[in-house]
């Protein structure tokens, strides 16, 4: 075994390596786009986010005080399930409050609480009415302001 190699159950026919890249990918644990470090298989091309790869089995969030989530490996149930923090569909790695039902992709829980450029802090809001200031898009979902 090379140092920082992982073994993975989502991928136990290699072993994943820590890599980077500046090319977005699609990440094969939570099925979500990534950019960045990663773990990756290159004979199988199999991407993993490096908290996908490197998961905590339960967190909490700020957003949600009464919600302890845990980490599955797929959405619970057979209704289809959405983030609610970017309102798209989870259809890989999730964490679920089992007491209500929420769910965060693996990205989306990680989403620092303020981002710092030097110049300008933003910070991360359940709801806004106006559009974010990160990525200009405009929704119920979280926005940075």
């Amino acid at each position: 075994m090379k140092y920082n190699e992982i073994s993975h159950f989502s991928h136990p026919q290699h072993r994943l390596k820590p890599s980077y890249t500046e090319v977005p990918f699609k990440c094969d644990g939570c099925k979500e786009v990534g950019i960045g470090s990663n773990y990756k298989c290159t004979t199988c091309n199999y991407d993993l986010h490096v908290h996908c790869a490197l998961p905590s089995p339960s967190i909490a969030h700020p957003f949600y005080t009464k919600c302890s989530f845990q980490f599955l490996t797929r959405p619970p149930g057979s209704i289809a399930r959405y983030c609610n923090a970017c309102e798209k569909v989870v259809s890989g790695f999730v964490y679920h409050c089992k007491l209500c039902g929420f769910d965060l992709h693996p990205c989306c829980a990680k989403l620092p609480t303020m981002l710092d450029d030097g110049e300008v802090e933003l910070y991360l809001y359940r709801k806004v009415g106006s559009a974010c200031h990160r990525c200009g898009r405009k929704g119920r979902s979280w926005s940075y302001r």
